[in-house]
């Protein structure tokens, strides 16, 4: 029996079929000047390499670029990928393919800004409320509850924009002998922001601070203090990438409320390999997942940038 049980263990040749590597497309907002976009989409392609999944990356030409967005998402539907990864440059514009998407069996994770309306796993971003209600609270806390205070906004379609916008104008509106002067958009951008900051100082020589949505805007907003000699204004920031901790080690700004872009290209792509494995994940996955958000300031950047920058 030893003898034929040999024989017929070694009759056989085993095939190992290796599954085919999932595919993951990730729509940044965009990569071009944006570094936060380009540090999350940098740590999904790395994750995904980690978990033995492909993740590819399509940005757009800008912020504004909607129509761009949308074609990607067709083409990575016609395709027919695994999963798709999604930083909506508009939360009302590009809920339709959003939905065409989860309609062809390929699911959705919104990555940094939601979609409003649309069929979606669930949404990985900062808690945007409650970090730009951390933005006002420090605000306050600088001025010593005193002040005249502008905003500079992200581009007006975008949810992120919408939410830091609301977080800090509600919160801010607690302390009544602060005064909200002006709350502009500066596109997200650099240029955008030396444009916006310019006619905030025009209209409002007095300004006391300066909070600007997003780091490369803060970064715009010190230029142009730096270059009109306005040292009594003072500017902070929102994201946590290298540009804006920089202007804190260089006393440029007062602070910046930084996001996690590690956490949310990291999550995102996680969630969307659990989902690809098993379809029904989905219906327990909560809705939204906050991916965290710390002050850093003075005292801390040092330590924050080594952290996460390794100097």
């Amino acid at each position: 029996m030893l003898t034929l049980a040999l024989v017929v263990a070694t009759s056989f040749t085993v095939i190992t079929v290796r599954a085919a590597e999932p595919v993951i497309g990730i729509l940044p907002k965009t990569i071009i000047g944006d570094v936060f976009m380009k540090n999350m989409s940098d740590a999904a392609v790395a994750k995904g390499k980690a978990l033995g999944a492909k993740v590819e990356v399509y940005s757009v030409s800008s912020h504004e670029a909607v129509e761009e967005q949308v074609s990607a998402v067709e083409s990575l539907i016609s395709r027919k990928v695994d999963a798709i990864i999604l930083a909506a440059v508009d939360s009302k514009g590009l809920a339709p393919v959003v939905d065409k998407a989860t309609a062809a069996g390929i699911p959705v994770i919104l990555a940094d800004s939601g979609v409003q309306g649309a069929n979606y796993v669930t949404v990985v971003q900062t808690n945007n409320i409650a970090a730009s209600n951390l933005a006002a609270d420090y605000t306050a806390a600088l001025l010593s509850y005193q002040g005249k205070v502008a905003q500079l906004e992200g581009e007006p379609a975008s949810e992120t924009a919408q939410l830091r916008k609301k977080g800090f104008h509600e919160e801010l509106a607690k302390y009544k002998n602060i005064q909200l002067v002006s709350s502009i958009t500066g596109h997200w951008t650099t240029p955008g922001a030396v444009e916006a900051t310019e006619a905030i100082l025009k209209s409002n020589p007095d300004i006391n601070l300066i909070f600007a949505s997003s780091d490369l805007m803060a970064v715009g907003a010190a230029g142009v203090l730096e270059r009109e000699g306005r040292k009594d204004v003072l500017v902070l920031g929102f994201d946590g990438i290298p540009e804006g901790v920089a202007l804190i080690k260089q006393g440029k700004a007062v602070g910046d409320v930084a996001q996690n872009a590690k956490a949310m290209g990291e999550k995102s792509v996680e969630i969307a390999l659990q989902v690809i494995k098993d379809k029904g994940a989905a219906a327990s996955i909560p809705k939204v997942i906050d991916s965290g958000f710390i002050l850093v300031h003075p005292w801390n950047v040092d330590a924050y940038s080594k952290a996460n920058f390794g100097q």
